[in-house]
């Protein structure tokens, strides 16, 4: 069995690079180890700007961008 690696680690660096390289418009991530929600948009030139970041209470509105309207609150994306 092949050990499982730090997804979290996955999740916040190859993961949301190669998203940006593949021109993915958005990329949400539920960080539960600090408890927020990271909403990484628009990326240019192969790398998203800094994430929006939500913490608990707060609403997550995904932009329209994707096609669809979607508004998530933070806690139901960390409880999952």
């Amino acid at each position: 069995m092949r050990p499982r690696g730090n997804r979290r680690s996955d999740d916040l660096g190859p993961k949301v690079e190669c998203y940006a390289q593949a021109g993915i418009p958005v990329c949400l991530i539920a960080d539960r180890k600090h408890d927020e929600v990271l909403l990484y948009t628009d990326p240019a030139d192969g790398k998203y700007p800094d994430p929006q970041r939500f913490k608990r209470g707060q609403d997550v509105a995904v932009p329209e961008s994707v096609g669809v309207r979607v508004e998530l609150l933070a806690d139901t994306l960390l409880d999952g």
